[in-house]
């Protein structure tokens, strides 16, 4: 159309529907050039949104984890590699990358870590490591309302709570009781692990009327095991009350029975101080049960893989003889999970941990362990030979370990093993000397 004046109107208006109407070749050219232009980027924009829909989470980026454990390696792998694998095929978004740092080396190489820009993602932890990193604020705060805290027992749930904050989610609870070499048990006419003390002092004749050594009792770990079980299974107060000096051990009747327990088992044939003393619990004394030499042994479930590979040892894995029919299965609450508070994966964090709590994975590390479930699903990875252990939890004779929960002081439980190694070298010694160091250590540690 023309105007008045005989010029064109709106070519560039008709040239931005297509070029190809009217106006110059000058013209034409400019707007076929930005014709296209704009053609071309919308059609690029286009087909990168059309990928991106396409692809969806094949284009999510990766997320690498950091995790820390001590355990996981080929001395101790506690089915950490095939559940990592398992949990990187079901999330194939996140990479696991496990660096194996030992118990103790964790106290000082993983603090520097927390506080500084290098924090891992997930640490293995226990309860003294979570008592002090979780109140210096270097933990995430996992909450109670999590599908896997409201499956943890109460007492244990509040043993590992802080307040009301909650820094671990815990993997497994493994069981300290007494190895009974039933081969040698059946050469005196005996068919069954003793779970009382009455029946333990039975046997303990029995086998030493035979010249069979009947039992280690070792200061350094196997007495301690003995004594904490019965002093706490008789005691009229908690534990924790012992453990932070509002009660004394030296005033506790049970701790003092069970002190007067021990000279009662010498008296009964079951072991000799002099031959104890010359045991390190947790090499010779191993190594003396395993080849047969010793009848009994108080010791953790731990060693049930390395005993079960000894050719011929009959054994099982019993409770604690105690004044109770079903004897102490004392529980060792062992190891969990934390989270990193300056974690910069907080999301895939959780989703690994959260992950770890599912029964059926949970189930590959108990059975690695010989271990039991923390929840309420009584699942175990114990063979069958810990059926006498067994009995005694489902008979209620779980006493959890104190100092795994922190209801007594760390520097307590080396007290008493000194006070006992040599309480064992002269058991005329009063209950009171040896009881009074544990009360000191007590006060010492507020």
């Amino acid at each position: 159309m023309m105007d008045d004046s005989g010029e064109g109107d709106s070519v560039d208006l008709k040239w931005r529907r297509t070029p190809f109407e009217g106006g110059n070749t000058g013209d034409f050219l400019d707007n076929l050039e930005d014709y296209l232009m704009k053609r071309t980027t919308k059609t690029l924009l286009s087909g990168v949104a059309l990928l991106s829909l396409l692809a969806g989470p094949a284009l999510a980026q990766q997320v690498t984890l950091d995790v820390t454990a001590w355990k996981g390696n080929e001395a101790e792998p506690a089915g950490l590699p095939e559940l990592i694998e398992k949990f990187e095929s079901e999330h194939p978004e996140i990479d696991v990358e496990l660096s194996y740092i030992g118990r103790l080396d964790t106290d000082t190489v993983i603090p520097p870590r927390l506080q500084g820009g290098d924090a891992p993602d997930v640490m293995m932890t226990d309860m003294p490591l979570v008592k002090i990193w979780g109140d210096a604020g270097l933990l995430k705060d996992l909450g109670q309302d999590n599908e896997w805290s409201s499956r943890i027992p109460a007492e244990l749930n509040a043993a590992l709570s802080s307040g009301d904050a909650n820094y671990i989610m815990p993997l497994e609870v493994i069981g300290m009781g007494n190895f009974v070499n039933m081969g040698l048990l059946n050469q005196v006419g005996i068919t069954e692990a003793p779970t009382t003390i009455e029946e333990l002092k039975a046997t303990c004749g029995a086998l030493a009327d035979a010249g069979i050594n009947p039992l280690i009792f070792t200061g350094g770990f196997s007495a301690p095991l003995f004594l904490i079980a019965n002093g706490i299974e008789g005691s009229d107060v908690a534990p924790e009350v012992l453990g932070s000096g509002e009660q004394t051990f030296a005033e506790n009747a049970s701790f003092n029975a069970g002190i007067d327990l021990i000279r009662e088992l010498q008296e009964a044939k079951c072991f000799d101080p002099d031959q104890q003393a010359g045991l390190d619990p947790w090499s010779t004394a191993l190594n003396e049960f395993s080849g047969g030499n010793f009848a009994m042994m108080p010791q953790g479930a731990w060693n049930i893989g390395a005993f079960s590979q000894v050719e011929g040892l009959d054994y099982v894995f019993a409770p604690i003889p105690s004044a109770q029919d079903s004897g102490v299965a004392l529980d060792l609450f062992g190891i969990g999970w934390s989270i990193a508070a300056r974690s910069d994966q907080q999301e895939a964090a959780k989703t690994f941990v959260d992950w770890f709590a599912k029964p059926e994975n949970l189930q590959v590390m108990l059975d690695a362990e010989s271990a039991y479930s923390p929840f309420d699903d009584g699942a175990s990875g114990t063979p069958d030979l810990a059926a006498p252990y067994d009995a005694a939890r489902a008979n209620g004779g779980i006493i959890n370990y104190p100092f795994a929960l922190l209801q007594w002081p760390k520097p307590l439980e080396g007290e008493i093993w000194d006070s006992l190694t040599g309480f064992l070298l002269d058991t005329s010694k009063s209950n009171e000397e040896v009881l009074e160091r544990w009360d000191w250590a007590v006060e010492d540690a507020q």
